[in-house]
Protein backbone atom coordinates (compact mmCIF):
# COMPACT_ATOMS: atom_id res chain seq x y z
CA UNK A 1 0.00 0.00 0.00
CA UNK A 2 1.32 3.43 -0.94
CA UNK A 3 2.44 5.47 2.05
CA UNK A 4 0.69 8.78 2.68
CA UNK A 5 2.71 11.92 2.02
CA UNK A 6 3.36 14.32 4.94
CA UNK A 7 1.13 16.94 3.27
CA UNK A 8 -1.81 14.52 3.13
CA UNK A 9 -1.25 13.39 6.73
CA UNK A 10 -1.13 16.98 7.95
CA UNK A 11 -4.20 17.91 5.91
CA UNK A 12 -6.23 15.02 7.32
CA UNK A 13 -5.08 15.76 10.87
CA UNK A 14 -6.06 19.40 10.48
CA UNK A 15 -9.46 18.51 9.03
CA UNK A 16 -10.11 15.99 11.78
CA UNK A 17 -9.08 18.47 14.48
CA UNK A 18 -10.88 21.55 13.17
CA UNK A 19 -14.15 19.75 12.49
CA UNK A 20 -14.98 19.18 16.11
CA UNK A 21 -17.47 20.50 18.63
CA UNK A 22 -17.56 23.97 17.06
CA UNK A 23 -19.21 22.79 13.86
CA UNK A 24 -22.35 21.97 15.84
CA UNK A 25 -22.61 25.56 16.99
CA UNK A 26 -22.62 26.88 13.42
CA UNK A 27 -26.29 26.18 12.54
CA UNK A 28 -27.43 28.21 15.55
CA UNK A 29 -24.90 30.93 14.69
CA UNK A 30 -26.11 31.17 11.09
CA UNK A 31 -29.70 31.24 12.30
CA UNK A 32 -28.94 34.24 14.54
CA UNK A 33 -27.04 36.42 12.05
CA UNK A 34 -28.62 35.20 8.80
CA UNK A 35 -27.10 33.02 6.12
CA UNK A 36 -25.47 35.81 4.11
CA UNK A 37 -24.40 37.72 7.21
CA UNK A 38 -23.09 34.54 8.79
CA UNK A 39 -21.17 33.65 5.65
CA UNK A 40 -19.44 37.03 5.60
CA UNK A 41 -18.59 36.72 9.29
CA UNK A 42 -17.40 33.15 8.75
CA UNK A 43 -15.06 34.31 5.97
CA UNK A 44 -13.66 37.00 8.28
CA UNK A 45 -13.01 34.41 11.01
CA UNK A 46 -11.44 32.07 8.45
CA UNK A 47 -9.12 34.80 7.18
CA UNK A 48 -7.86 35.46 10.70
CA UNK A 49 -7.46 31.72 11.33
CA UNK A 50 -5.44 31.16 8.14
CA UNK A 51 -3.12 34.07 8.96
CA UNK A 52 -2.58 32.84 12.52
CA UNK A 53 -2.02 29.25 11.44
CA UNK A 54 0.58 30.15 8.83
CA UNK A 55 2.25 32.68 11.13
CA UNK A 56 2.56 30.09 13.89
CA UNK A 57 4.11 27.62 11.45
CA UNK A 58 6.76 30.25 10.66
CA UNK A 59 7.40 30.80 14.38
CA UNK A 60 7.76 27.05 15.03
CA UNK A 61 10.26 26.74 12.20
CA UNK A 62 12.21 29.84 13.32
CA UNK A 63 12.64 28.77 16.96
CA UNK A 64 15.15 26.03 17.68
CA UNK A 65 14.14 23.07 19.78
CA UNK A 66 10.87 21.21 20.35
CA UNK A 67 8.21 23.10 22.31
CA UNK A 68 4.49 23.65 22.59
CA UNK A 69 2.87 27.10 22.46
CA UNK A 70 4.14 28.23 25.91
CA UNK A 71 7.65 27.07 25.06
CA UNK A 72 7.70 29.03 21.83
CA UNK A 73 6.40 32.24 23.40
CA UNK A 74 8.86 31.84 26.28
CA UNK A 75 11.77 31.32 23.90
CA UNK A 76 10.91 34.51 22.01
CA UNK A 77 9.39 36.84 24.65
CA UNK A 78 10.88 35.56 27.91
CA UNK A 79 9.83 33.57 31.01
CA UNK A 80 6.89 35.82 31.98
CA UNK A 81 5.31 35.29 28.59
CA UNK A 82 5.89 31.57 29.02
CA UNK A 83 3.90 31.34 32.25
CA UNK A 84 1.10 33.62 31.06
CA UNK A 85 0.74 31.54 27.92
CA UNK A 86 0.98 28.29 29.86
CA UNK A 87 -1.91 29.22 32.17
CA UNK A 88 -4.09 30.45 29.31
CA UNK A 89 -3.27 27.29 27.38
CA UNK A 90 -4.32 24.98 30.19
CA UNK A 91 -7.66 26.80 30.52
CA UNK A 92 -8.23 26.92 26.76
CA UNK A 93 -7.45 23.29 26.04
CA UNK A 94 -9.27 22.04 29.12
CA UNK A 95 -12.41 24.04 28.28
CA UNK A 96 -12.24 22.84 24.68
CA UNK A 97 -11.91 19.21 25.75
CA UNK A 98 -14.82 19.78 28.17
CA UNK A 99 -16.99 20.79 25.20
CA UNK A 100 -15.94 17.57 23.44
CA UNK A 101 -16.86 15.45 26.47
CA UNK A 102 -20.30 17.06 26.74
CA UNK A 103 -21.11 16.72 23.04
CA UNK A 104 -19.46 13.34 22.55
CA UNK A 105 -21.50 11.82 25.34
CA UNK A 106 -24.71 13.40 24.05
CA UNK A 107 -24.13 11.94 20.59
CA UNK A 108 -23.36 8.50 22.02
CA UNK A 109 -26.56 8.71 24.06
CA UNK A 110 -28.55 9.64 20.94
CA UNK A 111 -27.17 6.62 19.09
CA UNK A 112 -27.78 4.35 22.06
CA UNK A 113 -31.38 5.54 22.44
CA UNK A 114 -31.94 4.81 18.76
CA UNK A 115 -30.97 1.19 19.43
CA UNK A 116 -33.08 0.95 22.57
CA UNK A 117 -30.48 1.65 25.27
CA UNK A 118 -31.63 4.30 27.71
CA UNK A 119 -28.77 5.00 30.11
CA UNK A 120 -28.52 8.61 31.29
CA UNK A 121 -26.40 11.02 29.24
CA UNK A 122 -23.68 11.48 31.87
CA UNK A 123 -22.88 7.75 31.71
CA UNK A 124 -22.17 8.04 27.98
CA UNK A 125 -20.17 11.21 28.55
CA UNK A 126 -17.92 9.40 31.02
CA UNK A 127 -17.57 6.46 28.63
CA UNK A 128 -16.61 8.87 25.85
CA UNK A 129 -13.99 10.49 28.11
CA UNK A 130 -12.58 7.11 29.17
CA UNK A 131 -12.28 5.76 25.61
CA UNK A 132 -10.63 8.93 24.34
CA UNK A 133 -8.24 9.03 27.29
CA UNK A 134 -7.02 5.48 26.60
CA UNK A 135 -6.35 6.35 22.96
CA UNK A 136 -4.42 9.49 23.96
CA UNK A 137 -2.14 7.37 26.15
CA UNK A 138 -0.58 5.77 23.07
CA UNK A 139 0.54 9.07 21.49
CA UNK A 140 0.18 10.95 18.21
CA UNK A 141 1.50 8.16 15.95
CA UNK A 142 -1.29 5.87 17.11
CA UNK A 143 -3.74 8.75 16.85
CA UNK A 144 -2.69 9.41 13.25
CA UNK A 145 -3.27 5.76 12.32
CA UNK A 146 -6.92 5.85 13.31
CA UNK A 147 -7.65 9.54 12.77
CA UNK A 148 -7.03 9.50 9.02
CA UNK A 149 -9.67 6.81 8.48
CA UNK A 150 -12.10 8.53 10.84
CA UNK A 151 -11.56 11.81 9.00
CA UNK A 152 -12.37 10.31 5.60
CA UNK A 153 -15.53 8.77 7.05
CA UNK A 154 -16.43 12.09 8.69
CA UNK A 155 -16.04 14.00 5.41
CA UNK A 156 -18.26 11.50 3.64
CA UNK A 157 -20.97 11.73 6.32
CA UNK A 158 -20.97 15.54 6.28
CA UNK A 159 -21.32 15.69 2.49
CA UNK A 160 -24.05 13.04 2.62
CA UNK A 161 -25.96 15.03 5.26
CA UNK A 162 -25.84 18.17 3.10
CA UNK A 163 -27.09 16.18 0.09
CA UNK A 164 -30.00 14.78 2.14
CA UNK A 165 -31.08 18.30 3.10
CA UNK A 166 -31.01 19.82 -0.41
CA UNK A 167 -34.76 19.27 -1.09
CA UNK A 168 -35.65 20.96 2.21
CA UNK A 169 -33.51 24.12 1.91
CA UNK A 170 -35.38 27.42 2.22
CA UNK A 171 -33.52 29.66 -0.24
CA UNK A 172 -35.70 32.67 0.70
CA UNK A 173 -33.69 33.18 3.91
CA UNK A 174 -30.25 33.10 2.26
CA UNK A 175 -29.94 36.90 1.99
CA UNK A 176 -30.79 37.55 5.66
CA UNK A 177 -28.30 39.65 7.66
CA UNK A 178 -28.48 40.61 11.34
CA UNK A 179 -25.60 42.94 12.19
CA UNK A 180 -26.51 43.28 15.86
CA UNK A 181 -26.07 39.54 16.47
CA UNK A 182 -22.64 39.25 14.83
CA UNK A 183 -20.46 40.04 17.89
CA UNK A 184 -22.26 37.36 19.90
CA UNK A 185 -21.50 34.54 17.45
CA UNK A 186 -18.05 35.50 16.18
CA UNK A 187 -16.37 33.51 18.95
CA UNK A 188 -18.27 30.35 17.92
CA UNK A 189 -17.11 30.74 14.31
CA UNK A 190 -13.51 31.56 15.26
CA UNK A 191 -13.46 28.55 17.57
CA UNK A 192 -14.72 26.38 14.72
CA UNK A 193 -11.96 27.22 12.21
CA UNK A 194 -8.87 27.39 14.46
CA UNK A 195 -6.48 24.65 15.61
CA UNK A 196 -3.47 26.54 16.97
CA UNK A 197 -2.48 24.05 19.71
CA UNK A 198 -1.79 21.20 17.28
CA UNK A 199 0.38 23.13 14.80
CA UNK A 200 3.72 22.17 16.41
CA UNK A 201 2.74 18.51 15.96
CA UNK A 202 1.87 19.24 12.32
CA UNK A 203 5.34 20.71 11.76
CA UNK A 204 6.79 17.56 13.35
CA UNK A 205 4.79 15.41 10.92
CA UNK A 206 6.33 17.45 8.08
CA UNK A 207 9.80 16.81 9.57
CA UNK A 208 10.18 20.60 9.79
CA UNK A 209 9.94 20.93 6.01
CA UNK A 210 8.63 24.46 5.36
CA UNK A 211 6.74 23.82 2.14
CA UNK A 212 5.08 20.62 3.34
CA UNK A 213 4.05 22.15 6.67
CA UNK A 214 2.57 25.28 5.07
CA UNK A 215 0.73 23.34 2.34
CA UNK A 216 -0.69 20.77 4.74
CA UNK A 217 -1.85 23.36 7.29
CA UNK A 218 -3.32 25.66 4.63
CA UNK A 219 -5.22 22.94 2.78
CA UNK A 220 -6.42 21.36 6.01
CA UNK A 221 -7.76 24.67 7.30
CA UNK A 222 -9.54 25.56 4.05
CA UNK A 223 -11.06 22.11 3.50
CA UNK A 224 -12.28 21.91 7.10
CA UNK A 225 -13.77 25.41 6.84
CA UNK A 226 -15.58 24.59 3.58
CA UNK A 227 -17.08 21.42 5.02
CA UNK A 228 -18.07 23.23 8.23
CA UNK A 229 -19.76 26.01 6.24
CA UNK A 230 -21.71 23.55 4.09
CA UNK A 231 -22.81 21.62 7.17
CA UNK A 232 -23.84 24.69 9.16
CA UNK A 233 -25.62 26.48 6.33
CA UNK A 234 -27.51 23.41 5.11
CA UNK A 235 -28.99 22.69 8.55
CA UNK A 236 -29.77 26.38 9.21
CA UNK A 237 -31.57 26.68 5.86
CA UNK A 238 -33.47 23.41 6.28
CA UNK A 239 -34.63 24.12 9.84
CA UNK A 240 -34.43 27.87 10.67
CA UNK A 241 -34.55 28.88 14.31
CA UNK A 242 -33.17 25.66 15.79
CA UNK A 243 -31.97 25.69 19.39
CA UNK A 244 -30.01 22.78 20.88
CA UNK A 245 -27.92 20.11 19.19
CA UNK A 246 -30.77 17.62 19.58
CA UNK A 247 -32.91 19.85 17.35
CA UNK A 248 -30.60 19.12 14.41
CA UNK A 249 -32.33 15.79 13.90
CA UNK A 250 -35.59 17.65 13.19
CA UNK A 251 -34.08 18.97 9.95
CA UNK A 252 -33.70 15.42 8.59
CA UNK A 253 -36.25 12.80 7.53
CA UNK A 254 -36.87 10.26 10.33
CA UNK A 255 -35.09 7.50 8.42
CA UNK A 256 -31.83 9.41 8.94
CA UNK A 257 -32.13 9.65 12.74
CA UNK A 258 -28.62 8.15 13.03
CA UNK A 259 -26.87 10.67 10.76
CA UNK A 260 -26.27 13.62 13.12
CA UNK A 261 -25.08 11.53 16.11
CA UNK A 262 -22.78 9.55 13.80
CA UNK A 263 -21.24 12.72 12.39
CA UNK A 264 -21.03 14.10 15.92
CA UNK A 265 -19.13 11.13 17.36
CA UNK A 266 -16.69 11.09 14.43
CA UNK A 267 -16.10 14.85 14.61
CA UNK A 268 -15.74 15.11 18.37
CA UNK A 269 -13.61 12.01 19.02
CA UNK A 270 -10.92 13.05 16.52
CA UNK A 271 -10.70 16.53 18.03
CA UNK A 272 -10.80 15.19 21.59
CA UNK A 273 -7.85 12.91 20.85
CA UNK A 274 -5.70 15.55 19.17
CA UNK A 275 -6.41 18.33 21.69
CA UNK A 276 -5.81 16.00 24.64
CA UNK A 277 -2.55 14.95 23.03
CA UNK A 278 -1.57 18.62 22.74
CA UNK A 279 -2.32 19.22 26.42
CA UNK A 280 -0.34 16.09 27.35
CA UNK A 281 2.61 17.24 25.23
CA UNK A 282 2.55 20.67 26.85
CA UNK A 283 3.08 19.11 30.28
CA UNK A 284 5.55 16.53 28.92
CA UNK A 285 7.70 18.82 26.72
CA UNK A 286 7.44 22.31 28.23
CA UNK A 287 7.14 21.29 31.90
CA UNK A 288 9.52 18.34 31.34
CA UNK A 289 7.18 16.04 33.24
CA UNK A 290 7.26 12.30 32.69
CA UNK A 291 4.87 10.83 30.12
CA UNK A 292 2.44 9.12 32.50
CA UNK A 293 1.95 12.09 34.90
CA UNK A 294 1.52 14.33 31.85
CA UNK A 295 -1.19 12.03 30.50
CA UNK A 296 -2.93 11.91 33.89
CA UNK A 297 -2.96 15.71 34.13
CA UNK A 298 -4.22 16.09 30.55
CA UNK A 299 -7.22 13.81 31.08
CA UNK A 300 -8.01 14.76 34.70
CA UNK A 301 -8.36 18.56 34.39
CA UNK A 302 -11.15 18.40 31.76
CA UNK A 303 -12.89 15.72 33.81
CA UNK A 304 -12.88 17.99 36.87
CA UNK A 305 -14.36 20.79 34.77
CA UNK A 306 -17.02 18.36 33.57
CA UNK A 307 -17.92 17.41 37.14
CA UNK A 308 -17.94 20.89 38.68
CA UNK A 309 -18.40 23.56 35.95
CA UNK A 310 -21.48 24.78 34.07
CA UNK A 311 -22.12 22.90 30.81
CA UNK A 312 -23.41 25.64 28.51
CA UNK A 313 -21.92 24.45 25.21
CA UNK A 314 -22.36 27.57 23.04
CA UNK A 315 -21.25 29.96 25.79
CA UNK A 316 -18.16 27.83 26.44
CA UNK A 317 -16.94 27.64 22.85
CA UNK A 318 -17.88 31.29 22.28
CA UNK A 319 -15.66 32.39 25.17
CA UNK A 320 -12.84 30.07 24.13
CA UNK A 321 -12.97 31.39 20.57
CA UNK A 322 -13.43 35.11 21.20
CA UNK A 323 -11.18 35.47 24.26
CA UNK A 324 -8.73 32.62 24.86
CA UNK A 325 -7.96 31.72 21.23
CA UNK A 326 -7.76 35.40 20.31
CA UNK A 327 -5.39 36.10 23.20
CA UNK A 328 -3.16 33.30 21.94
CA UNK A 329 -3.22 34.89 18.54
CA UNK A 330 -2.24 38.26 20.03
CA UNK A 331 0.73 36.73 21.87
CA UNK A 332 1.81 34.95 18.69
CA UNK A 333 1.68 38.28 16.87
CA UNK A 334 4.07 39.73 19.46
CA UNK A 335 6.39 36.76 18.84
CA UNK A 336 6.25 37.30 15.09
CA UNK A 337 6.96 41.02 15.44
CA UNK A 338 10.09 40.31 17.47
CA UNK A 339 11.27 37.48 15.20
CA UNK A 340 10.55 38.85 11.74
CA UNK A 341 10.26 42.65 11.88
CA UNK A 342 13.96 43.20 11.15
CA UNK A 343 14.31 40.15 8.92
CA UNK A 344 16.78 40.57 6.07
CA UNK A 345 14.27 39.32 3.49
CA UNK A 346 12.29 42.43 2.51
CA UNK A 347 9.56 40.26 0.96
CA UNK A 348 8.84 38.56 4.28
CA UNK A 349 5.18 39.39 4.94
CA UNK A 350 5.42 38.22 8.54
CA UNK A 351 7.41 41.33 9.35
CA UNK A 352 4.38 43.46 8.45
CA UNK A 353 1.12 41.52 8.97
CA UNK A 354 1.42 40.85 12.75
CA UNK A 355 1.06 44.54 13.69
CA UNK A 356 -2.43 45.20 12.23
CA UNK A 357 -3.44 41.63 13.01
CA UNK A 358 -2.60 42.08 16.70
CA UNK A 359 -4.75 45.23 16.88
CA UNK A 360 -7.72 43.41 15.32
CA UNK A 361 -7.39 40.53 17.77
CA UNK A 362 -7.09 42.86 20.75
CA UNK A 363 -10.27 44.65 19.65
CA UNK A 364 -12.14 41.32 19.45
CA UNK A 365 -11.10 40.36 22.99
CA UNK A 366 -12.09 43.73 24.47
CA UNK A 367 -15.40 43.78 22.59
CA UNK A 368 -16.36 40.30 23.83
CA UNK A 369 -15.35 40.99 27.45
CA UNK A 370 -17.40 44.21 27.47
CA UNK A 371 -20.43 42.31 26.15
CA UNK A 372 -20.40 39.78 29.01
Amino acid sequence: MKQKTPVLSITLNMVGTIIGAGVFGLPAAFSKVGILGGTLLFLAALTLAVLLHLMFVEIVLAVKGKHRIPGYTGAVLGPRAYWVTFLIMVVKLSATILAYIILGGEFLAMLAHGFGWFDTVWVWQLLFWAAGSIIVFYGLKFVALIEDELTWLLVGCMLFSAAVLVPFLDWRIFSNISLLSMPAVFGVMFFTVTALPVLPEMVDLARRNHKQAVCGVLWGTLIAAALSWIFGVSIAMAYPGLGSVKDFQLAFPPIFWWLIPTIGVLAVITSFITMSQSLKNMFHVDMQSHAVPSWIAAITIPLLLFLFVSRDFLATIGFVGAVLTTLFGFILCLCAIKLFRNHKNKNNIWGVIPIPLSLILLFIVIQHLLSL
